[in-house]
C-alpha cells in the first residue's frame, strides 16, 4: 500500500452509485488505497470501502427503493428534505443494513469528507470521528444539498454539502503530497458546469442569513470548471488516473432500482476494464 496514493470521490447524490461500483471492484481485486477523500455522496461509497463492506451500498441505498421511495417531491413535502436523511444516516446504517464502524475505525485506510461552513463560506475537512453517531452526523452534513435539505448543525456550526465548496479537491491532495491520485468523477468528459441564474436567485433568497455561503455558491460553476482544467493538467503530468462514466449517465435524483443497478455495474465494469492500466499507473 503506497501511503502517498489516494482516491478522490466526487459527489452527485445517486450518481455516486458509479463510484460505489468502482470501489467494490477494488475490493474484489485487492486494490488497497490508503487515502479516501470523499465529497458529498462520495462519502456513502467511500465509507464502505474503508470498512470493507463490499456490496453494502446496494443493500443500503438501492434496494430500499423497492419498498419505499425515500427521495422526491413527496419526501420533501412530508419531511422538508428531498432525501429522507433520517433513513439514510440513522435508521439504515444503525439498524437495517448496519455500518461496521468498528472495522472502519480500525482500518489502515483513512476517510476524509467535507462540509461548507455556512457562516464563513469555508470548506471544512473532517477525518477524526468520536464515534459512529459523530461520523454519521458528519456524513449527513456533507450530503445536505442546498434547497433540498435542511441546514445541518455539526460541531455547533451550520453546515451544508461540501461539494458546494471544493467539489474535486485535487489541490488538497497535492498539498498533502499524494504522488498517485485516483479521481472518480460522476460526470462524463464533456461535462462543464453552467451558471444557473434562477437557482442563484433562489439561493440568495433562502440563505440571505449566510452571505458568505451565497458568495461561495455564486462562483461555483467557474470554480468547478477551473478544477476540471487543473485536473487535466495534472493528468498530463502522469500524477492522476481518472475514472469517468461514459454516455450512460443518471440524474442525481434517480430512483429507479434497475437504472441504479446498471449504473453501479457500469462503475464496476469500468474499473475492471481499466484494471491493468491502473496497476501500471500505481506501480510506475
Amino acid at each position: 500500500m503506497n501511503k502517498k496514493s489516494g482516491i478522490i470521490l466526487e459527489g452527485g447524490a445517486m450518481r455516486s452509485m458509479f463510484s460505489a461500483g468502482i470501489l467494490d471492484f477494488f475490493m474484489d481485486s485487492g486494490i488497497e488505497i490508503p487515502n479516501v477523500l470523499a465529497i458529498s455522496a462520495g462519502a456513502y461509497a467511500g465509507m464502505n470501502y474503508v470498512s470493507g463492506q463490499k456490496g453494502r451500498v446496494i443493500d443500503a441505498v438501492i434496494k430500499p427503493l423497492e419498498q419505499e421511495k425515500y427521495l422526491g417531491l413527496g419526501t420533501f413535502l412530508k419531511k422538508g428534505t428531498f432525501f429522507d436523511m433520517n433513513l439514510l444516516f440513522d435508521e439504515i446504517p444503525k439498524n437495517r443494513v448496519p455500518f461496521d464502524f468498528e472495522s472502519f475505525s480500525a482500518s489502515s485506510k483513512r476517510l476524509v469528507t467535507s462540509t461548507v461552513n455556512c457562516l464563513t463560506g469555508e470548506t471544512c475537512f473532517h477525518e477524526k470521528f468520536e464515534d459512529m453517531d459523530d461520523f454519521l452526523l458528519a456524513c449527513r452534513a456533507a450530503n445536505s444539498m442546498p434547497l433540498l435539505a435542511k441546514v445541518a448543525e455539526y460541531k455547533g456550526i451550520p453546515m451544508l454539502d461540501g461539494g458546494m465548496g471544493d467539489a474535486i479537491p485535487i489541490g488538497k491532495a497535492l498539498e498533502e503530497g499524494w504522488e498517485k491520485i485516483i479521481v472518480v468523477l460522476t460526470r462524463d468528459r464533456q461535462y462543464r458546469k453552467k451558471r444557473r441564474h434562477l437557482y442563484l436567485a433562489v439561493i440568495h433568497t433562502v440563505y440571505h442569513k449566510y452571505p458568505n455561503f451565497v458568495k461561495l455558491v455564486e462562483n461555483r460553476s467557474e470554480r468547478y470548471n477551473d478544477c476540471l482544467d487543473q485536473l487535466e493538467r495534472v493528468e498530463k503530468e502522469g500524477r492522476v488516473f481518472t475514472f469517468r462514466p461514459s454516455a450512460l449517465t443518471v440524474t442525481n435524483h434517480e430512483s429507479d432500482v434497475d437504472t441504479l443497478l446498471r449504473y453501479y455495474r457500469h462503475g464496476y465494469d469500468t474499473a475492471k476494464e481499466q484494471h491493468e492500466n491502473l496497476l501500471h499507473f500505481l506501480q510506475e
